[in-house]
């Protein structure tokens, strides 16, 4: 058990040969219930409501190697050996079935019997106890230890800073035992108190961590005992691969080598060559794996929340990349490169493939527009010999640089970042920013609402285009203006329809644009921006919704009762509405299902919902009293807060649902009906987005566009295909020498994986142990080398070789002992590159 594949299923089939239920990796976006993080930071958040009891688990015992993300981590990546934000907790887990001993005995097995690791280098650390919560020393945890063979003086008592793990507030948490591993005393610091927990050396590396959660602890800081006492363990595959293969850091476990080769193929930088070259391989690996898994997963770059988290990771790796030659756009090629190391493990990342390069391509050219002009700045206040608030304030505003790369740059030159200035001045942004667009927050618009003294009608349900009076208004500045019509037809934001676009005008010729609206209990306040002319209260306007916009949005609308219908018939009953977001250009349809929708389920879905909207089934709406509604059968949205009388949709019988947003009056005016993509997003949760009527058009004329590019190319490779071998003959290539039956081989126009597929030929073909292959494409040169077992067992390594001989092509790069690659910028270089090649195997064979 030595490659991270076979660690990762080692784990997973030992502890189901033990009774675990094997159970799948959950999102990394918690389900809707969990608001503790961002993103899912550890191996148990999936299993939380499972420890408080407050939802029956899947089974007593289960296991699982479940995707994380940790966020304070983002600004260490790069700097040590350990720090990953994106990486894979093995964990199995116990709900009230055994507890400290079975886990103890677990673990012990599993890393003596299966791991095989050194039992004399292995410590471990035990809660000493804290009196605040009125707990003593593990003892229990202790003698375990000692009775499985763990010396008295390799076990380590640690406060609760170090051995007591909770969610960092109130929820589940317990005394936990974390075991290490020994790297020896020439790793260390030489104090005589090095220990488990030093924190001035990396001598002593975490990788399990076995939690004994018993109790609960309350927002006073007290603790009770949970319903059960349970186990949660987690094992950083990332970690142990490290001390199974005995090499120096996470990043060189072969889990990383394929994105680690590229990345020194794409530079022509090889990992180590300096400082700056292994910090930037160290954060283009890592954050390479964490984009393109967040992408997978539906997360989009913003400027708050886990979309923050996505585009810092985006933008520190294109910086880094670029600081070593990678010419942009690379990010896509990048994600190309964890999709071969993890796709298989994880199959999302080959499904969401295109949507990744979509999404990195975008936001890597956003960044691009504004990288060259934000360093210009940069380097002009570092000339200064600071970075000034303001400097800092002017680089995140207008130039797209997160302010934790404008620190980390700023470190990097022995500067000062006046953060205090920053936070400030962003704070007085974002209150400018409030007052244009929401009035100064929502509560001005609230308090407007009251003070007028009157409420508006919404008349949108049956007019799009009214003539009105400006019962109210309040000037905000900067052309902004809050008002109160007596009438309106502009759908304020609610039940996930979105609000309406629209304008006021008057017959003078003043216009203005609609740019939000809010929902107060049967009223609404509207803010404007003036296009031309002015307003005042008490003038007569003309408020209209262009048709164009409400149209397809009350198709959108009604579809999602359509689709929610058709999930409910093929999928069952279980299908609960979790969330909805109707647009004009398309609908997004959020609901409870534990598992992607197979091909078949996701067409028949389709199918009916076009059948049903084909059928021209009438869509009745009227309000009744919520008992009247009860009785039909009306499906009411969990969460949701009804009134005495409710608005009820009908369609024919078929569905019916309480709802307050804007619908067509029969199916047939929804038009087609086509699913755009089926994702996660939680938990037992999935995702349908979809289009209806001309987006729908638009969207199936081009995929049958497409479908007539694939069959002409279908067509040009059966064509090609009836000649493959004369293909593969006309591949230009000389073998210039032989070493000890290695090929030195010169080819022309080939790099990467066809230039990898030709030293696998020419090895077979002339039945040699390896092959030196080097090549000129496109004014840059790119080498190959491909050995066999019995030649590393004598001695050579194509890591090592590649290495060395790159460095006549003007490069540099890596890989595994039998298949390394590099590429440079000198392809002058190439002859003496297979030259120096030559030497190296003579000299090692000799």
């Amino acid at each position: 058990m030595r490659s991270s594949a076979e660690i990762r299923e080692g784990f997973l089939s030992f502890f189901e040969e033990n009774g675990h239920l094997r159970r799948p990796s959950a999102s990394l976006i918690p389900r809707a219930d969990d608001h503790s993080t961002l993103l899912t930071t550890a191996g148990m958040q999936p299993q939380m409501p499972y420890f408080l009891g407050r939802e029956a688990p899947p089974g007593p015992r289960t296991t699982t190697a479940q995707k994380c993300f940790r966020t304070p981590d983002i600004d260490e990546v790069g700097l040590d050996t350990y720090h990953l934000t994106f990486f894979e907790m093995l964990g199995n887990f116990s709900f009230g079935d055994y507890f400290k001993e079975g886990a103890v005995a677990f673990a012990t097995e599993f890393i003596r019997d299966h791991l095989k690791l050194d039992w004399d280098k292995l410590w471990v650390s035990v809660h000493a106890g804290d009196p605040e919560f009125k707990l003593g020393p593990d003892e229990v945890a202790i003698e375990l230890w000692r009775a499985i063979g763990m010396p008295a003086e390799r076990i380590v008592p640690l406060p609760s800073s170090e051995n007591f793990w909770s969610v960092g507030g109130p929820g589940p948490c317990g005394p936990d035992s974390e075991i290490y591993y020994d790297f020896g005393p020439e790793a260390g610091c030489g104090e005589p108190d090095c220990q488990p927990g030093c924190t001035r050396c990396e001598r002593f590396l975490e990788f399990w961590n076995l939690v004994f959660m018993e109790y609960e602890q309350h927002a006073d800081g007290t603790l009770t005992p949970l319903p059960k006492q349970n186990i949660d363990t987690g094992l950083g595959l990332e970690r142990t691969a490290r001390i199974i293969q005995g090499v120096p850091s996470v990043y060189d476990t072969d889990a990383y080598q394929t994105i680690m080769s590229w990345i020194a193929s794409e530079s022509g930088v090889a990992y180590g060559d300096s400082v700056d070259a292994t910090k930037a391989h160290r954060v283009l690996a890592d954050h390479g794996r964490g984009m393109t898994f967040l992408t997978a997963e539906g997360v989009a770059p913003s400027n708050e929340g886990r979309g923050y988290v996505l585009r810092r990771v985006i933008r520190r790796a294109a910086q880094h990349g670029l600081r070593i030659g990678m010419q942009a756009p690379f990010l896509a090629g990048l994600a190309d490169a964890v999709i071969e190391e993890m796709g298989t493990a994880y199959p999302e990342l080959v499904e969401h493939r295109a949507e990744i390069h979509r999404v990195l391509g975008a936001e890597e050219e956003r960044f691009a527009e504004t990288l060259e002009r934000g360093q210009k700045l940069f380097e002009e206040a570092a000339a200064r010999g600071e970075i000034t608030g303001d400097d800092a304030f002017t680089l995140q505003a207008t130039y797209g640089f997160p302010i934790e790369l404008t620190q980390e740059m700023a470190r990097e030159r022995g500067l000062a970042v006046n953060d205090e200035e920053f936070t400030r001045l962003m704070e007085e942004h974002r209150e400018i920013s409030r007052a244009g667009v929401a009035g100064g927050s929502a509560q001005r618009a609230a308090d407007f609402a009251t003070s007028a003294g009157f409420r508006s009608e919404f008349v949108g349900y049956e007019k799009t285009d009214v003539l009105t009076q400006i019962g109210a208004l309040e000037e905000l500045g900067d052309g902004l203006f809050l008002v109160k019509l007596r009438e309106s037809p502009f759908y304020p934001a609610g039940g996930g329809q979105v609000t309406d676009a629209g304008v006021l005008e008057k017959d003078d010729g003043a216009r203005a644009e609609l740019r939000e609206a809010y929902r107060y209990d049967g009223d609404q306040v509207l803010l404007f921006e003036i296009v031309s002319g002015a307003f005042a209260a008490g003038d007569r306007v003309r408020a209209v919704v262009p048709w164009s916009v409400r149209f397809p949005t009350m198709a959108n609308h009604t579809a999602t009762h359509v689709l929610h219908e058709c999930l409910r018939e093929v999928l069952g009953e279980h299908v609960k509405q979790a969330g909805s977001a109707v647009r004009p250009d398309k609908l997004r349809f959020d609901f409870t299902h534990p598992a992607a929708l197979t091909a078949e389920e996701r067409a028949e879905v389709e199918k009916r919902a076009n059948e049903k909207i084909f059928a021209n089934l009438p869509v009745r709406i009227f309000e009744t009293p919520i008992d009247e509604a009860r009785k039909l059968g009306a499906m009411m949205l969990f969460g949701e807060k009804y009134g005495d009388i409710v608005r009820v949709v009908d369609i024919d019988g078929w569905s019916t649902e309480l709802c307050g947003g804007t619908h067509v009056r029969s199916t047939a005016e929804i038009g087609p009906f086509a699913i755009l993509r089926e994702q996660a997003v939680g938990a037992g949760a999935r995702r349908i987005e979809a289009v209806t009527a001309g987006e729908a058009f638009a969207y199936l004329h081009e995929r049958a566009r497409e479908a007539d590019e694939l069959r002409e190319e279908l067509e040009r490779v059966r064509r090609e295909k009836a000649a493959p071998a004369a293909a593969a003959a006309a591949t230009e290539f000389e073998i210039v020498d032989t070493e000890h039956g290695v090929l030195f081989v010169e080819a022309k126009a080939l790099k990467g994986g066809p230039l990898r597929d030709l030293s696998d030929r020419l090895r077979q073909q002339e039945k040699a142990d390896g092959a030196f292959v080097a090549s000129v494409d496109d004014g840059r040169a790119y080498l190959v080398i491909n050995l066999s077992d019995a030649l590393v067992e004598r001695g050579l390594d194509a890591s090592a070789l590649v290495r060395e001989v790159g460095r006549h092509i003007g490069g540099g790069g890596g890989g595994r002992p039998t298949l390394a690659e590099a590429g440079g910028k000198n392809p002058d270089g190439v002859r003496d590159a297979l030259e120096a090649g030559k030497k190296a195997v003579a000299a090692a064979l000799a």
